[in-house]
């Protein structure tokens, strides 16, 4: 068969119809750019059936779940979400799955996955891919890990930022961990208690299920000493330093797992001129949304995803 990329193997998966309108189609990126052959990537871009808009592709949006999700989060098997709305509005929705969610397969060393290899390795092939469809720079959007996917790929240098026209982070942050992982006594008891585990559940949180690297690398940057960095090399936080990537981000007044404080600090490190919004109902939102709500629920629909829409418009023409 085919590729349908000159960079890698990339096969089209699928091309499903949803709610009588809208068409996915998923391709597999087979990159071969890390230790692990085995690494396929689901991406779907999301698209009307009746192809009117196949020449009219607007700007490519590049979004990337959190954990414990896959690409349902951004776009329901009843054609209702935030990439719906994205399309509807003009852009050109796509959607990747991490390795061993959704439609990309569990990889040989699926273990060992965490988000510096996600960064380090699937990102800039999902990029270069997108690039070569599209011709076009990108938005990418990101939820709690997803987010923090993408804010390490950009200050890790692995994805090109002057292809990037923005970032926008619903609640994610790299600098609030729970106090007693700061302790190394326990730490290193939770580094034991990590030793027998291969997965981390999902159950009640999301359909999917984590590799235990993710659990890992958390505990890691935990430490003191050590923070949001590489297992060698300097801070990502002095990557981002060095950058001025457009950056909009979300926080929740009730997220106690990812604050909204911490969201704001890593929104703010993208660029001076950063904006961020606190979904509360002090700050003249209609309730006080919390981790999940504030993308998946109906008031998101009206206040918080027209503000997203807004920011990549005005982005865009500036």
């Amino acid at each position: 068969m085919k590729s349908s990329s000159s960079l890698f193997p990339v096969s089209l998966l699928r091309a499903d119809l949803v709610a009588d309108k809208y068409i996915e189609d998923t391709y597999l990126l087979k990159p071969n750019n890390s230790s692990d052959s085995s690494v396929q990537i689901a991406v779907t871009r999301l698209g009307f059936y009746d192809g009117e808009e196949k020449n009219q592709r607007g700007t490519p949006v590049v979004l990337l779940h959190g954990s414990f999700s896959n690409r349902g989060f951004w776009f329901s098997s009843g054609g209702k979400g935030f990439a719906k709305f994205l399309l509807e509005a003009g852009f050109d929705p796509w959607m990747i799955e991490a390795r061993g969610h959704g439609d990309s397969p569990v990889n040989a060393k699926y273990l060992e996955n965490n988000v510096e290899a996600y960064s380090q390795f699937d990102l800039p092939a999902v990029q270069d891919f997108i690039q070569e469809q599209t011709k076009q720079k990108a938005f990418w959007v990101g939820h709690s890990l997803g987010g923090v996917t993408i804010a390490t790929a950009i200050a890790g240098g692995h994805i090109n930022p002057e292809k990037i026209l923005g970032v926008v982070l619903f609640g994610a942050q790299v600098s609030r961990y729970p106090l007693l992982l700061k302790i190394p006594g326990l730490r290193l008891l939770a580094k034991i208690a990590l030793l027998s585990k291969k997965r981390i559940s999902g159950k009640n949180i999301g359909p999917e299920q984590e590799p235990v690297g993710i659990a890992k690398e958390f505990v890691r940057w935990a430490g003191w000493l050590s923070g949001w960095r590489p297992k060698t090399g300097s801070s990502y936080w002095l990557g981002l330093k060095e950058l001025n990537v457009p950056a909009l981000g979300f926080g929740a007044k009730v997220d106690k797992a990812d604050p909204a404080k911490h969201c704001k600090t890593l929104t703010s490190a993208f660029c001076e001129n950063s904006q961020f919004y606190l979904l509360s109902k002090e700050h003249g939102f209609i309730q006080d949304y919390n981790h999940v709500n504030m993308v998946v629920s109906k008031p998101a629909e009206q206040e918080v995803w027209p503000k997203a829409i807004q920011w990549m418009n005005v982005t865009f023409n500036q």
